[in-house]
């Protein structure tokens, strides 16, 4: 089974891989797992161009990086690999969008970063139900 987890290096999203390591049975014989960390856009095209496209592409590299880096180190304690897909845009429409590559579970964190975003189920949880087709496992 190819299920898809997102990962923006929260506490939630870390809960996220550990469920899915410690329940392997749940996606079948070994699933096939997909990290997937989504960045924000820069917002101002004016520092985009005072920047430049190659600072903007390392930025958004590093970032997503340092997302990634704690649920990579569990994924290789329990000897376990894992394909990674970097996207930038909306968090919520991009892993609904990313998991029409044949994936069959999306499963996330029910909170994200913010603090905000904390005081009630995330916009990007509620995002990714809202778009998603397929099955999505929320962890607390």
């Amino acid at each position: 089974m190819k299920v898809l987890v997102a990962i923006d290096g929260s506490s939630s999203s870390l809960r996220a891989i550990e469920y899915v390591i410690k329940h392997a049975e749940v996606f079948g014989v070994k699933p096939k797992v997909t990290l997937v960390t989504v960045h924000l856009p820069v917002p101002s095209q004016r520092a985009k161009a005072m920047v430049g496209k190659e600072i903007i592409d390392q930025y958004y590299s590093e970032e997503s990086e340092a997302a990634l880096a704690d649920a990579l180190a569990h994924l290789k304690k329990a000897d376990q690999t894992a394909e990674v897909l970097k996207l930038v845009g909306e968090p919520g429409h991009e892993i609904a969008e990313a998991s029409k590559n044949g994936f069959k579970m999306i499963v996330m964190g029910t909170h994200g970063r913010t603090a905000l975003g904390n005081l009630v189920m995330g916009s990007v949880a509620m995002r990714t139900i809202a778009e998603s087709s397929i099955p999505i496992l929320l962890i607390k």
